[in-house]
């Protein structure tokens, strides 16, 4: 004789939860011509999490070369200008990236927590030093921000 018990766990639901970071689509600095040892800006970038949960946020900088430059004088260009990007915080702005254009890979490296349904402003400060020379003069370079999310993973 066989016996058999089953349970009927009725109204069970599973759900999914997400991020989605966004920013503007207009073009964040309008001026297009930079000498050594000028800087533009800081110009606001609004970053928004419109998902359903809390996240992390790391921002990539995807460069190429503009018309009339070859891309090794757009390599050459993204090596020497420098991006510097902080939070908007009055009282002690925190440096998320201060570097070249070329450099901008994955910062900041632990990812920027932003929770859901929630922005924040970052500064963008775009400089040539001083010291570039003529190596640069005429190059032009096309850069997209590009940012990444990923959700924030639980603590045990």
């Amino acid at each position: 004789m066989s016996f058999t018990i089953s349970s009927n766990n009725q109204s069970n639901e599973l759900g999914s939860a997400g991020i989605s970071i966004t920013v503007p689509a207009a073009p964040i600095f309008t001026d297009t011509e930079i000498v050594p040892g000028e800087s533009i800006g800081p110009e606001d970038l609004t970053v928004t999490n419109n998902g359903t949960t809390d996240g992390r946020y790391y921002i990539f900088a995807d460069w190429r070369p503009a018309a009339g430059t070859s891309a090794a004088g757009a390599q050459i260009l993204a090596d020497r200008l420098n991006i510097e990007i902080t939070d908007d915080d009055p009282d002690a702005p925190t440096v998320i990236y201060d570097g070249s254009i070329s450099g901008l890979i994955e910062q900041p490296n632990t990812g920027r927590a932003l929770a859901a349904n929630t922005s924040e402003t970052l500064k963008l400060t775009v400089s040539l030093p001083n010291d570039v020379g003529n190596v640069a003069q005429n190059l032009a370079i096309e850069v997209d921000l590009v940012f990444v999310g990923q959700i924030e993973e639980p603590q045990p």
